[in-house]
């Protein structure tokens, strides 16, 4: 939300935002894929997607500082989103 708030026009305080929560972002991705991966009702494919996106998204951090890049975060992530909703949806 405070991504929003703070849009790029406010400059160091968007970056400051910018970065809390890719950095939130990589590590939920982490922790839903372990904890799941054990899991027995659990697709495997979609935790080896999770930790795909999560190594990915580590190099967009770490490596490039550019929107399109951000944008490709976000949207790989709402794609691990997506896919742990079907999961629930064909498992359970």
């Amino acid at each position: 939300m405070m991504i929003g708030v703070f849009s790029e026009d406010y400059g160091d305080i968007h970056v400051l935002w910018s970065s809390i929560f890719f950095m939130l972002n990589l590590i939920v991705i982490v922790l839903v894929s372990l904890a799941l991966y054990t899991h027995p009702s659990y697709i495997k494919p979609i935790s080896y997607y999770g930790f795909i996106v999560a190594i990915i998204n580590l190099l967009f951090v770490l490596v490039y500082n550019n929107p399109v890049f951000e944008w490709f975060t976000v949207f790989t992530a709402l794609g691990f989103v997506g896919l742990l909703v079907y999961n629930m949806f064909k498992k359970f």
